[in-house]
């Protein structure tokens, strides 16, 4: 007997940004509160709640206009699935708390279509690693360095993942970002003539608020994968 495949559940955010996005029909416009309680035919606390997570995640924002309305922080580009762009994340493994903490900052733009990440941790069990790294590193638009002392000091990382990606950014078949771990001596690497984030190059171990340091490197991604995805449309 077969099993029935089970849908997955929305969330609130989610369902409150599609319904803004249809009944933006899409057009980069505002939308009054009113017509998206009625729409989505919610309990005031339970918009209102809602509307505040979105815009505490600056997905968002107030619109000025009679009654109170609301817009898109960036209205959404909408990609098939096949046209996102695919974003490989390297890293050491020393770092993966810091890394698993930016994929999920990241997660928006997967959210609106717009990436693919990618790291080794989504490697299956039997598959050989390094020629699914290779696999994904070379199939990658966008490459996300995550630099430390132990990125550095990484034989694997340095010198066979940062080479390769190097060689691609200087093709131009792929963007390298250097994103800062955790201050070290990087000025002087492949990548260290490559601007940084997060802002300034400062390390996100040395801001008070993490979360602060990673929404400015998904927001200046966001702008990157906005752009990249606009070049290939035209």
């Amino acid at each position: 007997m077969a099993v029935k495949e089970r849908k997955a559940i929305k969330s609130f955010d989610d369902r409150f940004l599609e319904r803004l996005e249809k009944l933006c029909d899409g057009q980069d416009i505002a939308i009054s509160n009113a017509e998206m309680r009625n729409s989505l035919n919610w309990a005031d606390d339970r918009y209102d709640k809602v509307k505040a997570s979105l815009l505490a995640r600056k997905l968002i924002k107030p619109a000025p206009g009679h009654g109170g309305k609301v817009r898109f922080v960036t209205f959404p580009i909408r990609v098939a699935p096949k046209q996102a762009l695919k974003v490989f994340v390297s890293y050491s493994h020393s770092d993966e708390d810091l890394k698993q903490e930016l994929v999920k900052h990241l997660y928006p733009l997967t959210r609106l279509g717009m990436i693919e990440s990618w790291d080794d941790r989504l490697i299956k069990p039997g598959d050989e690693w390094g020629g699914e790294i290779d696999k994904a590193l070379e199939a990658a638009d966008i490459i996300i360095l995550v630099i430390s002392v132990d990125f550095i000091n990484s034989r694997y990382c340095y010198d066979v993942e940062l080479k390769r990606a190097m060689e691609r950014h200087e093709s131009g078949e792929a963007k390298v970002i250097p994103v800062i771990a955790r201050q070290c001596l990087w000025h002087h690497a492949p990548f260290g003539k490559l601007q940084a984030l997060p802002k300034d190059a400062k390390a996100v171990s040395t801001w008070l608020d993490r979360d602060n340091a990673l929404t400015t490197v998904a927001e200046n991604i966001f702008k990157i994968a906005e752009r990249l995805l606009e070049a290939e449309n035209d």
